[in-house]
């Protein structure tokens, strides 16, 4: 025979498992949960989610292998293989924080991705309102679609605006314009013809030749502007070396 408060626990899980389709997107403000194991308490919204865990409210979904939550504060702690997509931001870490539906804290390998822009760190703070998101502990990475990379001790990155910060180390990796830099401080600026600017000790390096000053500005079109202290050393190219005439040839 089932006890009753076996029994309201059956119907606070049925009840808020039967409403996720129902209402994951019926208006602004929903906050809905769904997993394997459910259980929840219908006066305080407190629960708990193990397997297969689906946190869905507003644009926004998170995935993971368990979760503690509040459906009234809107907020939780998810724990394993955590997916969040907020907009069209995706990050991916080890655990994650929610609060309320506009701030998540991704740390263990946190990833936040956006428009083909890939920012990597021990953790991440990211705020859906302003679309900005900020790294937390010894080191940053930002990585671009062609594969050139950003290192830092930390970053944050306005991804509204398109604008990261690099602090500390930074440590710049062009491939695809056989490029190299260094500086203390960067500003780049990510959009299509953006820049990178670099400040203190900061020195550039493509193809050999390099510059060095207090201020560099590097600029898609391989434009370098140097400021204070500036230094260029350039490798010209080898020519190939002419032929030597012979008596009777004209080399003209």
């Amino acid at each position: 025979m089932i006890n009753k408060k076996k029994m309201l626990l059956m119907l606070a899980t049925a009840a808020i498992s039967c409403s996720v389709a129902a209402t994951a997107f019926a208006a602004p403000g929903k906050f809905s949960v769904k997993a394997d194991e459910l259980e929840y308490n219908m006066q305080t919204g407190e629960g708990k989610g193990k397997g297969h865990v689906v946190i869905m409210q507003d644009d926004g979904k998170a995935t993971a292998n368990y979760a503690i939550f509040n459906s009234k504060t809107k907020s939780g702690n998810l724990i394993g293989n955590v997916m969040a997509y907020k907009g069209d931001v995706q990050i991916t870490c080890g655990e994650a924080t929610l609060a309320n539906d506009d701030y998540i804290s991704a740390f263990g390998g946190a990833i936040v991705i956006k428009e083909g822009k890939r920012l990597e760190a021990d953790r991440v703070d990211y705020y859906k309102s302003t679309e900005f998101a900020e790294t937390i502990g010894g080191w940053a990475r930002l990585t671009d679609a062609d594969g050139s990379t950003l290192n830092a001790t930390k970053i944050d990155y306005d991804m509204k605006n398109g604008i990261a910060n690099a602090y500390g180390g930074v440590n710049i990796d062009s491939p695809a314009r056989k490029l190299t830099a260094t500086a203390d401080k960067a500003i780049y600026e990510t959009k299509a013809n953006g820049y990178v600017e670099l400040i203190g000790n900061a020195r550039a390096t493509q193809d050999g030749n390099s510059v060095t000053g207090d201020k560099l500005r590097l600029t898609n079109s391989n434009v370098a502007v140097a400021d204070g202290n500036v230094k260029i050393i350039y490798v010209p190219e080898e020519q190939p070396a002419k032929p030597v005439a012979t008596e009777g040839q004209d080399l003209a």
